[in-house]
Parts: structure tokens; sequence; C-alpha cells
């Protein structure tokens, strides 16, 4: 049986000054969990939901001094370390799924990863950008792993890696966008014991070319064409739209001219994809590198499960607790509300 959420909390250090405490820390967190479950958005949110269920909270927790107000949760809240509230959401999520593989056509658990700007989080009189996230979500357990802030100076490139070494993905396919197509990233989830899926598009444009002209060979049939591996498609209709998709995939990487820069790669492929929606027809070609060989089955299987992280996880923060929309403006207090929201949407999905 999962080991309560509550008892990781409760080893959180306290950031205030010991013996100047009203309200235990504990039931801070709660009722700011609890309030975020139940749609609640702000800190006054908390100290109205904490009054309204005052009965129902003193059931589980102490509430020696009442219900703390909303200053008290907004100071508590950038007071506290993201960082080690993230470090104890991920200690709960391991402790319930210690070693969870999928079976995704056969695959071990897809692991598609994105990052997410949170726009509301901008402060434009002092200067600051918007939150920048980077999540890992995990296809087989509909949740989110952990995350990782990416540092004002930086970008997904660098947090793309550090997000890896915290998390155990032996054996895992890792799916991630143009932007993390990188060799660094390559090389960690090789050194993660995982493999990789990655998007090829102009920020790797030798690359992306090389592809493209194996590609362009196997259509034209050239004597010296490049031969591919195998080849798959699909077809769906519903709602107005129809929709096609082909994969092929190459395993000759010797093609490549860069293929000894990237760690563990083994293949690269090709999807198509074809849109109509009342009469409009909108197609896309996306190219692929992977250090897995998959068939091409298995990888459109992969590309479209990837975008779990954008339907499942993304949209669904906006959808369902308008996280967008949220204007705390201190960055420990914001970060440590992104946290509790995908605390609370793991919960709202039935874990």
């Amino acid at each position: 049986m999962p080991i309560p959420l509550m008892t990781f909390l409760n080893e959180l250090e306290d950031p205030r000054r010991i013996g100047a405490c009203d309200h235990k820390l504990i039931d801070i967190l709660m009722i700011a969990l609890c309030t975020v479950i139940s749609g609640g958005e702000s800190w006054q949110d908390m100290e109205t939901y904490g009054q309204e269920k005052y009965d129902w909270l003193k059931t589980f927790l102490e509430l020696s001094s009442g219900i703390p107000s909303h200053d008290t949760f907004y100071r508590i809240f950038c007071l506290l370390n993201p960082d080690k509230l993230q470090a104890c959401f991920t200690l709960w999520v391991k402790s319930a799924f210690p070693k969870a593989l999928s079976s995704l056509g056969g695959l071990t658990d897809i692991v598609p990863i994105d990052g997410k700007v949170i726009k509301g989080s901008r402060d434009k009189a002092n200067g600051k950008r918007a939150i920048h996230m980077v999540s890992a979500w995990s296809a087989n357990l509909g949740l989110v792993l952990a995350q990782k802030k990416v540092d004002k100076k930086s970008n997904e490139i660098t947090a793309v890696p550090e997000l890896l070494r915290i998390l155990d993905i032996k054996e895992a396919l890792i799916t991630a966008d143009a932007i993390s197509c990188q060799k660094n990233i390559a090389k960690t989830c090789s050194e993660q014991g995982a493999d990789y899926l990655l998007a090829v598009k102009g920020n790797q444009a030798t690359l992306q070319k090389d592809i493209q002209a194996a590609v362009e060979l196997h259509k034209q049939g050239h004597p010296s064409n490049e031969p591919s591996e195998s080849f798959a498609e699909q077809r769906n209709e519903g709602h107005g739209r129809q929709e096609y998709r082909s994969c092929r995939t190459f395993n000759n990487i010797a093609s490549l001219s860069t293929h000894k820069d990237w760690q563990g790669i083994k293949q690269f492929g090709v999807v198509q994809t074809e849109r109509t929606v009342s009469g409009k027809t909108t197609t896309a070609q996306r190219y692929y590198i992977g250090s897995k060989i998959l068939t091409a089955e298995k990888m459109l299987l992969a590309t479209r499960t990837h975008w779990q992280v954008e339907n499942n996880l993304h949209w669904m923060l906006d959808i369902t607790f308008n996280e967008d929309a949220c204007q705390t403006k201190d960055e420990n207090a914001a970060e440590n509300l992104l946290i509790l929201r995908r605390i609370a949407l793991y919960l709202e999905n039935g874990h």
C-alpha cells in the first residue's frame, strides 16, 4: 500500500524561525493542497477553504491556532524551497511505483519531456521573465515524474539533462521535440540507461538535410537509394476529421554525416501526417533520430504518445487549474504552486 503523501511532507524542513510559529507547516501545506484540488487559485481561497472546511480538516490536522490567514499562506510559500517540495513529491511517487514498465506496444515506459512557460508569472515592472518549467511525463503512469525550473540565464537545453539525472529512467524511451535534439541530451539519456527518440528540425541543419536526402533517395528508387527497414500507416476518421499518418524507418546511420556525434544513435525515421477538416487538408513531415531500433508501428506510437505531455498535462493544468492566469510574482511561491497543481492533477487522475 502506498505511503501517504503527508508522511513525506512531514519531512520538509520548516523555513521559519523555530518557536515563533502559530501554525504547523504540515497544516498549511495540506490546506493549500486541498484548496487547489477543489479549484481554488489564490491565497485568499486557501484561507476561505480552511474556514469553510474547518471541521473536516480538524479530523486529520492539528490546527491548534485555527486557520492561517492568506498572508501567512503567501509568506510560507515564498520561504519554502521548491526543490525540497518537489523532492517530496518525487519520493512519494517512487514509493508507490518503484519500478513501472508499460505494455505500450512492447515498449518500456515512454517518457515525454517538454517545457511550459507560466505566462502570468512574468513581472514586467521588475524586469523578471515568466517562469519556465521542464517536465518529465510518464505515459504509463499518467503523471509528472519530476520537473525542473529553467534557470534565468539558461534554457531547456541545459535544464533537460539536469532533469534526466534526477530520474530513474533506465529502460525508458525518452521523447522530446526539436529544441531538445541536442548531443548532450542524447548522451545523458544513454548514460542514464535510457533510449531516446528526438525530433529533428532546423536547429540541427546538417542532420536534417542528411535525413531528408536519405528519404528522397528512397522515394526516387535510385540504385544507391537508402533502404527502408519498415513502413506503417494509420487512418482515422471522426468528428468531421480525417487523419492519415505514415512512418518509415531507416537503420543505415552511416548515411548521416554527423552520426558519430550522437551517442547511441541506431536509427532515424520520417513521419508524415495528413489531416482534413471541413474539406481543408494540411500536411506535415517530421524527422526523428533514435537510439532504439523500432518498427515503424512503434515509432508512430511513440511519436503520438509524446503529445500526452501537452494534452494530459499542460492543457489540463490550464483548463482545470487556470495555471497561465496565475499572477503570483514571487518565484518561490509561484514554483511551489506549480508543484501543488501537479500533485493535485495526479490525485484527480485517481492515483
